[in-house]
């Protein structure tokens, strides 16, 4: 229970660091790093529960679709300036 809490914890911190994303044609050194970044933030957080076989796919899961939501709310935040 401890990791699932330390987990949620700090996907909630790459969220609200993430929240508020480039538009998605954006191709600006500063858009690159920022998907950059998120994607590496991502990966280094399911790879801390690789050693939990119960727990790691429901972290990948849940970081998988942590990117997809800011990938929407990329197009979301930004059709307005089409």
């Amino acid at each position: 229970m401890k990791e699932e809490l330390e987990f949620f914890q700090a996907w909630w911190k790459i969220l609200k660091k993430y929240w508020n994303p480039p538009a998605k044609d954006n191709e600006s050194k500063e858009a690159e790093k920022f998907w950059e970044s998120l994607i590496s933030d991502c990966r280094n957080l399911r790879k801390r529960y690789d050693h939990n076989e119960l727990f790691e796919p429901f972290a990948r899961k849940i970081c998988l679709d942590l990117i997809d939501e800011i990938d929407r709310r990329a197009v979301e935040l930004h059709k307005k300036e089409r």
